[in-house]
């Protein structure tokens, strides 16, 4: 595992490039990520597709007298690097001057020893093993209900990930992890209706995927939404599932990035120091976290990651920034540097995003509420204005009533705003979730208005 850069490589890479670029360009930095990965869907009990993927590549970007230069190639000969050197710095003889451009300085960070990243089985096991955990998800979903009639999407993937930066000013780092995940969803039919239910489970370890718990789990969300009922509008509490609040985070998430809040696309533009949710909430942004599906110990420019507070009792205390975003604002980096790969250059992004987890079981803030709406989705999340807040989402869930679940219920719409919607809150229950890099608690809403037939 130590050796996937070196291997790839990397040292030659950096070396030649570094000896390029000398006298050339002011400063610059040098990006080389390799991935693989394998993935595998079933099908009726075997295998329906197999995909393998190896990459490598190298990114390089430069600033010379105010005026920045990008370049990057998969191809690694002596040649193809000069090619990219050379059209990296020419590029940047026609783009305007910025005077906050800059890369920067060597900082200390955590060890990615202690942040439990790697499984060390990677590309130890047989890809029949690894055929077999898919069709063993599908399976788990097929025999948990006769009323499971069909299985969409059983899968099975698992990747690595490994990224060296370097760059004229000192920082050398290098990052890797890899990433398992498996899936499904599961059609249940009845009376000539049908419901669909899903489930996931992912980690850095293959143990995150537990085959029987992920297909039971979806074909029980698809059961217990048979006969759903249609609603009829109502006003009141509701508890909105950890999944959907994810979701819900999700689309708050941008609004916190440093880029749209001075390009004016944040819903959070002049909050800071404000009130912007109930008091019972908080958000932060954990780039630190052990085992985070977007842990690392520096971000993808190598500014050391971090623990940042965005809403601290329902404030919000900031905003999150890379290097560049960070001068523009006057402030200093969050360690939140990101990248989509060696082809792109680097933006601001989350690491781990979540809200924290209150002191309450799902089942007591389900009896808190009494009675009302328990939310399992909602349909549209993303067409969530992100820069108002304003929505309208289809939902569908459950009637709680005296403290119980009681039926399933369909064919509703809930609008209003997101961070009106989070100043509603009563409750965060203990049931964190994470979905990727976005984690959340099942939220108790005080109350909302759900419009029927």
């Amino acid at each position: 595992m130590k050796d996937i850069l070196k291997d790839a490589g990397c040292d030659e890479t950096v070396g030649r490039l570094g000896k390029l670029l000398k006298g050339k360009v002011d400063s610059y930095e040098i990006y080389f990520s390799v991935n693989k990965g394998f993935s595998a869907e079933a099908k009726d009990g075997a295998i329906d597709a197999l995909k393998v993927r190896s990459s490598a590549g190298v990114g390089l970007r430069t600033i010379k007298g105010r005026r920045s230069g990008f370049g990057f190639s998969s191809v690694l000969s002596v040649e193809a690097l000069r090619d990219m050197a050379e059209n990296a710095v020419a590029g940047s003889r026609a783009v305007a001057e910025d005077e906050y451009l800059k890369f920067p300085a060597p900082g200390k960070g955590l060890s990615e020893n202690g942040l439990d990243l790697i499984d060390e089985s990677f590309g130890k096991v047989a890809e029949e093993e690894m055929i077999k955990t898919a069709i063993e998800i599908e399976a788990a979903a097929r025999s948990h209900d006769e009323r499971v009639k069909r299985v969409r999407k059983a899968s099975f993937s698992e990747s690595l990930a490994a990224d060296r930066v370097v760059n004229s000013n000192g920082v050398d780092i290098t990052h890797a992890a890899t990433y398992y995940s498996g899936s499904v969803t599961a059609v249940a039919e009845e009376n000539g209706v049908s419901e669909m239910g899903w489930e996931m489970g992912m980690g850095h370890h293959r143990g995150a995927v537990r085959s029987s718990e992920i297909g039971r789990k979806a074909a029980l969300n698809a059961v217990s939404r048979l006969g759903a009922r249609a609603m009829k509008t109502i006003k009141c509490g509701a508890v909105i599932e950890n999944i959907v609040a994810c979701e819900l985070l999700e689309a708050l998430a941008s609004s916190f990035l440093g880029d749209n809040v001075i390009k004016g696309k944040s819903m959070l533009i002049g909050k800071k120091g404000q009130k912007i949710a109930s008091g019972v909430l908080n958000i932060r942004d954990d780039g630190i976290m052990t085992g985070g599906w977007a842990t690392s110990a520096f971000d993808a420019e190598g500014t050391a990651s971090r623990k940042t507070a965005l809403v601290l009792e329902g404030l919000c205390q900031g905003y999150l920034y890379d290097t560049y975003w960070a001068g523009r604002a006057g402030t200093s980096s969050t360690g939140n540097a990101s990248r989509g790969g060696f082809k792109s250059t680097p933006g601001i992004g989350i690491t781990n995003l979540y809200i924290e987890k209150g002191a309450k079981g799902f089942d007591e803030v389900i009896r808190e509420l009494g009675d009302g709406l328990f939310i399992t989705e909602l349909l549209g999340v993303h067409t969530i204005n992100t820069v108002s807040g304003d929505f309208s989402l289809g939902a569908a869930g459950f009637r709680v009533e005296g403290g119980k679940i009681a039926y399933p219920v369909r064919g509703m719409a809930i609008a209003g705003n997101l961070l009106g919607l989070f100043s509603n809150v009563a409750e965060c229950a203990t049931d964190l979730r994470f979905i990727g890099s976005i984690g959340a608690p099942s939220l108790l809403i005080h109350e909302i208005e759900a419009s029927g037939t």
